[in-house]
Parts: structure tokens; C-alpha cells; sequence
């Protein structure tokens, strides 16, 4: 499965070349390799016949520079106050580059009206070589600094450009690009032009309180830049890269003018927020072998990504009633991710990743990701005194039931892992195959290196690879900003799920691996949660290699929800827990069991009215890089409310807030709204509640959370403004931990609460 070549630890293109093609292809628009000719596109005869030879004419040599790296792109098309900005990534090193090894594609957003000439770009500044530099609070416009008397004015350095960060709702299309041109040589009076051919997907934005967009499944047009090199305009030239401008075509048809900046030798820029529980230890930089070290950000450096570590709150205080040397509930964490995180953070200005650390203990996990904390991929953990039980494989060596804490290399490879995730990245068991590389389950690594069941020490974790394999590096550098951005797209959602058809996927015979799925009922009242469970069993007289955990939170597993007018709705794992996750020999006669609350995800309410529905789980993997599993299903009936109390329940528990306290187990007393519909609804069965003369039984939907009611002792000591008296004075809401950055910033800035 696995070329042993890329069990070396050391350059990135020994261990990440994947030896395996994708099996599914992302459902985005996503570049790959292309062509680039030295020679000029369009000027050779098109007749073979032979003619005479003219005199050689003098020829104007070309040093056009299209160098790798990001570059600023600004497209002012011709008659419009609206004009477009944004990057282009031209990557030049991929080991899926091609014959020509050249990947390139781009983002452009719109920009706001304009009145009067197009000044050339002016990106955003940093100060040093590698393009970090802090965020700049300065006045930016030219009327505000004229303006400004209440501060003394004093010169600010001057900063190179570093690789432009857009607002989300701006966004507008993706370029994939299908053809580069650069001319060695042109006869007199020609122009040495570059000339870059790409597909343009223009992009739909999500509806208000989504966050998933859509792009067309073929390109809406094809365009054409012709870009003369020219001296850059300050403060460009400060990064001694190129600078072109020209035109460009549709249909042969001039469109506008555009510019291209040469600005980084990084394609994107992020930045990584390390926070840390009072008992935890953070990962920490490890020897790479050559004299240096290795760190989040050197892992990311080597993709291709400028990384800046910020770590940031040492001894943060634990929550009140969590013992954090103890396995964390999904609740808690969430709830304490969601206090600690840094409010001030705009994630429209800065692609910005929060990590918490926190003890834990052997056996948890050794990191979990959140869909969503405020907005999707925001924020991951990581637990310092979890680590590498031989429960989870036998092949940890050293490592063997030692906490991360004490392994720092494996300590750093699985908090990186937990980073790529926050990046909308997927595990390599669903995608090619496991190898030695960041985003193969840690289990699934040791296998790689230890073999089945040598574990040999020094093996595990001193050959651990701190990189991202071919297949993890492209996506990073090449899907849609909004796809990989943090608050862009919800995780894995432009990963085929749901019923796959016989061409993407090759299921296995029911008298080969079966999948049973079961209900606790068929019929469900209007806003009540399904209870779900799948099993998937080995019926072959022979040991498979299937996945040792089918839970949806293993990733391995997909619930799809179909209405009756054929509409389908993904039900994504809200919780990323995957850590013990690997593909492993499930002997005959052997079943994996998991389950499932079926009703709010970051895709919706999978039941959003009556009627019938088909929900369809399906157990994916990728086996020697053909994607095989099982897939199995059952209807289920909403039933039309019949009461008035029914209708008043199902609008209580159809709101995001209690969505998200039935996904994460309940016990999320900090999602507020969630505890004041709940407790509205846990009133609905008194008889106080019921109108006059209603004889119907309390609503069904109490049914579906009788497990997920809010304990009324946690209740009237965590949120006492929902069991006060109605005429009583509702207590002032305690300000949660590491709100006083945010009360700083806002000083600062001048911004009132």
C-alpha cells in the first residue's frame, strides 16, 4: 500500500509523492498539470506547404520571469466601476507538477466601486523577508490620514507586500489555469508578452447563515491574459519580483485591463493561535536531522504555506466542574474552546486557526477538531497526556503507552494533523492510501513503519515524517480559497458522501461485508431526533482490512438524508474525533458497531418537515487506492404535528443552538438559547402548558430528548437567568475567560460593546 521510500524522514519530495491516484476526485474546480511553452501561442503558419525561406530577422530576446510564488492579480474590466482583485498561485515544485512542473490557479474577489484611474495594487505590507508582519491598525485611506490631529504623526517604515487576505462575502470566482506562454525570443517590433489561459468557475455565495457556496460544474468562461513585464511600481518593486500588466481576452474579445505582482514565494498565509490549560504542555519544536528543527511552521513551509505561530495564553484556568486530567466531553471542550478563543479575531483579514492544549488522559484522544465553534473550521485541540496506548496499534515502539507529552516528535505530528484538519483536510485512508505523512491516522503511521507487527523501536516515532504527502500539499495549495479557508466551507464538504455511484465506488457483496442499518422507530415526530445505529459485518470465511471505527466522528462513515421529492442532505460530523481510527483486519464472523443522533449538522436539520424520507449511511475507504465499501438503508416517516403543542415544540428544539447541543451529547450549558428553548420545551409537558380543553398527550418530541434535557441543578447554577422568577432582575452574565483581549482591542480601537 505504501512505497517504503516515503517512510524517510527529510526532503519533501522522498516522502510525499503519493503512490496512489485520489480515489474520488473533490467536487470543486481544482487545477492540476499544464502545459508551458517556451515559444510564442498563435504566430505559426498554419499551411505546411513549403515555402521559401525568408531572410532571419532579427530577434528581441525575453526575460519574462514567472517565477513561483503568490502573486496579486487586479482585473479592472473596461466600462465598470467594478473591478476585481486577488492571487494566483503559480507552483512550480509539486511533485505532481508534470512534464513542465507547473501547477497554477487563483482566486479573484470583487472590490468596490471605483471612480476615476486604476492605481496600480498596493498589497498588504510586512517587514521582513519570509512576509510576516503584524496587522497593521494605521489609517490606510488618504482623507483619514490628512485628517488625523490626535495623534502625533510619525513615520512608519517602510514594509516589502506580503500575500493579500480578502473578505469572504467578496468572493467571486476560481481560475483554474489550463496554459502558460513565455517566449524566449520574438522578431522585431513583436513584444516579449506571458500569456496564462484559464478556466474561470464564478461562484455562488451561500444564503444567509450558511456557509457553503457553490460552483458551476463547467466553467463560465475561458479568458486569456496578455501581460508585458514593466518596472514595478513602489512599494512593489521592494519585492524584487516581477511585475506585469497587459490585457485581458474573452472570445478573442479585450475585456479590461489587469496586473500581475509577483508578492511571495509562498502560495497562501495563515496563522496559528496556541493556547494552553493550566497541566498541559504544548508541542514543542523537534530536531529535523540537519542541525535545525522542526515546527508547525516549517511543516507548512515545506507545502508551501507561510505560517506565523503565535503562542499565545499560557495557564488558562479550568472550567469550573471539568477535571482536565480526565477524558473531556465533547460539550466541555467546546464550551471551553469557545471561551478561550480570541473574539477579537477577524477571520475576514486573516486566515487564522485557534488551538487549544489541554491534559486529558491515555486512552481519550490525541486531538479532536470542531465543524464549527462561531464558523466553520475555526479551532482544533490537542491533549498532552493522551498518547500511544498499544490498544491503538502495536507497532508504537519507544512510543508504547508513553503520553504525547513525553514524544515529542509523534506529540508534534499529531497536533499538525489536527491543524491540516481546520484546512478542510480529509485522512489519506479515505483518499489514497495510508503512508507516512501528516494526514494518516497516527495508528495507521506506525503500521506503516512498524509493519504488522514488528514495531520496531527508533522506527515509531523517529522516522515519522513532518510533512504533508502530494496528494494533502496540492490541496492546500490549489482548491478554492473558500474551501480551505477557516469560516469557509464546513469540513469534508467537497468530499463525495452520501450513495455513491457504481462508477466513483465498488461495494462489496452482502455474503462478503454486509451493512445492517436499524432505528429505534420508523416514524418520528416533526423536530424529534432519529436514533441511528449501523453495523457492518465480515460474512467472508476470510480476514478483511476495513475500518476499526464506522462512527461518522472516525470519518470513515456518511449519513445522507433523502426528502421525497429527491433532495439530499449530507449529516456531517460535527465533532472530528479520529485519532484511534485506522483500516485494521476485521477476522470473519467479526462485526464494528456505531450510532448516530440523526438531526442538525452544519449542512441543516436533516428532518426539516413532514414527510417521507430515505437516510442511506454509507462506509468508505480507500483499499490499494480503489474506493470500496458497504452502504445500507432505511424510511423513515415525519409525522405532521397534530396539536398545538406539537407545533409549538418543533419550533422550539429547529433552531441551530439546540442543533448543536444534540450534536454535541448535551451538557452545553454555554450555548444559551440552546438552554432556553430546552427548558420551554421541558415546560411544555406540565399541565399549566396545555390551553384549555386540549386533551392531547404531551409532545412526542420530548420522546426523542429524554436523554438530552438540561439537568435543572447544572441549569440553575451555570444559567440562572433561565430559572429565576419572572419578575426577578436577570443576572448579569460573568464575562468568560479570555474576554479581556477583546475588551483591550476594543479600547484601542475605539469600538463601544
Amino acid at each position: 500500500m505504501c512505497n517504503c521510500s516515503e517512510h524517510e524522514s527529510g526532503s519533501l519530495s522522498k516522502m510525499t509523492a503519493a503512490s496512489v491516484a485520489p480515489a474520488m476526485q473533490p467536487l470543486v474546480p481544482l487545477s492540476r498539470q499544464i502545459s508551458f511553452s517556451d515559444e510564442e501561442s498563435g504566430d505559426q503558419p498554419a499551411s505546411t506547404d513549403l515555402q521559401p525561406i525568408p531572410p532571419i530577422p532579427p530577434f528581441r530576446l525575453c526575460k519574462l520571469d514567472f517565477r513561483e510564488g503568490c502573486y496579486q492579480i487586479n482585473f479592472r474590466p473596461t466600462a465598470s466601476l467594478v473591478s476585481f482583485e486577488g492571487t494566483l498561485r503559480v507552483d512550480r515544485s509539486a511533485p505532481d507538477g508534470g512534464a513542465d512542473h507547473l501547477i497554477v490557479s487563483g482566486d479573484l474577489y470583487s472590490k468596490r466601486l471605483v471612480i476615476g484611474p486604476i492605481p496600480h495594487p498596493l498589497p498588504p505590507v510586512g517587514n521582513k523577508d519570509e512576509d510576516e508582519s503584524a496587522a497593521d491598525t494605521s489609517l490606510t485611506s488618504l482623507a483619514a490620514s490628512l485628517s488625523a490631529v490626535d495623534e502625533p504623526v510619525i513615520p512608519h517604515p517602510i514594509r516589502r507586500p506580503v500575500i493579500p487576505i480578502f473578505p469572504r462575502a467578496r468572493y467571486h470566482s476560481y481560475l483554474r489555469v489550463t496554459s502558460v506562454s513565455a517566449p524566449v525570443a520574438v522578431p522585431f517590433p513583436k513584444k516579449c508578452e506571458l500569456t496564462i489561459i484559464a478556466e474561470q468557475f464564478n461562484y455562488t455565495q451561500p444564503p444567509a447563515g450558511q456557509f457553503k457556496g457553490t460552483f458551476p460544474a463547467t466553467p463560465s468562461r475561458t479568458v486569456t491574459l496578455k501581460l508585458s513585464k514593466v518596472p514595478a511600481p513602489f512599494p512593489l518593486s521592494l519585492t524584487g519580483g516581477p511585475f506585469y500588466e497587459g490585457r485581458l481576452f474573452d472570445g478573442g474579445v479585450d475585456k479590461g485591463s489587469v496586473t500581475l505582482a509577483w508578492v511571495s514565494k509562498f502560495f497562501r498565509r495563515a496563522t496559528l493561535e496556541i493556547d494552553t490549560l493550566v497541566g498541559a504542555v504544548r508541542p514543542a519544536p523537534v530536531p529535523d536531522g540537519a542541525g535545525g528543527t522542526e515546527f508547525f511552521d516549517t511543516v507548512f513551509a515545506k507545502t508551501g504555506w507561510q505560517l506565523r505561530v503565535v503562542q499565545d495564553q499560557l495557564n488558562v484556568p479550568v472550567p469550573a466542574g471539568v477535571t482536565s486530567t480526565n477524558c473531556w466531553s465533547s460539550a466541555d471542550l467546546h464550551a471551553l474552546m469557545t471561551a478561550v478563543r480570541n473574539p477579537a479575531t477577524n477571520l475576514d483579514t486573516e486566515w487564522h486557526v485557534h488551538m487549544i492544549v489541554v491534559p486529558a488522559k491515555l486512552g481519550c484522544s490525541r486531538g479532536i477538531m470542531y465543524d464549527q465553534i462561531g464558523v466553520p473550521r475555526e479551532g482544533c485541540a490537542s491533549f498532552s497526556d493522551d498518547g500511544y496506548p498499544v490498544g491503538d496499534s502495536s507497532n508504537f515502539g519507544l512510543a508504547a503507552n508513553k503520553k504525547q507529552r513525553d514524544v515529542p516528535r509523534a506529540f508534534l505530528r499529531s497536533a499538525t494533523h489536527e491543524l491540516t484538519h481546520t484546512l478542510n483536510q480529509i485522512h489519506q485512508e479515505q483518499e489514497t492510501a495510508a503512508d507516512n505523512s501528516i494526514m494518516t491516522t497516527t495508528p495507521s503511521v506506525a503500521d506503516v513503519l512498524g509493519g504488522p507487527a514488528t514495531g520496531a523501536p527508533g522506527v515509531f516515532p523517529d522516522q515519522i515524517a513532518l510533512a504533508h504527502n502530494t496528494n494533502v500539499r496540492h490541496h492546500l495549495n490549489h482548491m478554492p480559497d473558500p474551501v480551505i479557508r477557516p469560516g469557509g466551507w464546513p469540513f469534508a464538504s467537497w468530499f463525495p458522501t452520501g450513495a455513491p455511484q457504481a462508477t466513483d465506488r465498488h461495494d462489496f457483496e452482502p455474503s462478503e461485508l454486509a451493512l445492517t442499518v436499524t432505528a429505534a422507530t420508523d416514524r418520528v415526530a416533526l423536530g424529534q431526533p432519529l436514533d441511528l445505529t449501523w453495523t457492518m459485518t465480515n460474512n467472508s470465511g476470510v480476514s478483511l482490512r476495513a475500518p476499526n471505527d464506522v462512527s461518522t466522528e472516525a470519518l470513515f462513515a456518511s449519513i445522507t438524508v433523502t426528502d421525497g421529492e429527491g433532495h439530499e442532505r449530507p449529516v456531517r460530523p460535527f465533532v472530528i474525533l479520529c485519532e484511534h481510527a485506522k483500516l485494521a483486519e476485521l477476522e470473519p464472523g467479526e462485526s464494528v458497531t456505531a450510532s448516530a443522533k440523526v438531526f442538525w449538522s452544519t449542512a441543516g436539520f436533516a428532518f426539516e418537515k413532514p414527510g417521507r424520507y430515505r437516510v442511506d449511511v454509507a462506509v468508505s475507504w480507500s483499499a490499494q487506492g480503489v474506493m470500496v465499501g458497504v452502504q445500507s438503508g432505511l424510511d423513515v416517516f415525519v409525522d405532521y404535528p397534530t396539536s398545538n403543542a406539537d407545533n409549538h415544540s418543533a419550533n422550539l428544539v429547529l433552531h441551530p443552538e439546540v442543533g448543536k447541543w444534540v450534536a454535541l451529547g448535551g451538557e452545553a450549558y454555554h450555548l444559551g438559547e440552546a438552554c432556553r428553548r430546552l427548558q420551554a420545551l421541558s415546560q411544555t409537558a406540565s399541565p399549566a402548558a396545555m390551553a384549555p380543553g386540549d386533551g392531547a398527550p404531551a409532545p412526542r418530541v420530548l420522546d426523542g430528548f429524554a436523554d438530552l434535557m438540561p439537568d435543572r441543578a447544572k441549569l440553575a447554577r451555570l444559567r440562572p437567568e433561565l430559572t429565576a422568577d419572572p419578575g426577578s432582575r436577570t443576572p448579569a452574565r460573568t464575562a468568560a475567560p479570555g474576554r479581556k483581549r477583546a475588551a483591550k482591542a476594543k479600547k484601542r480601537t475605539g469600538r463601544k460593546g
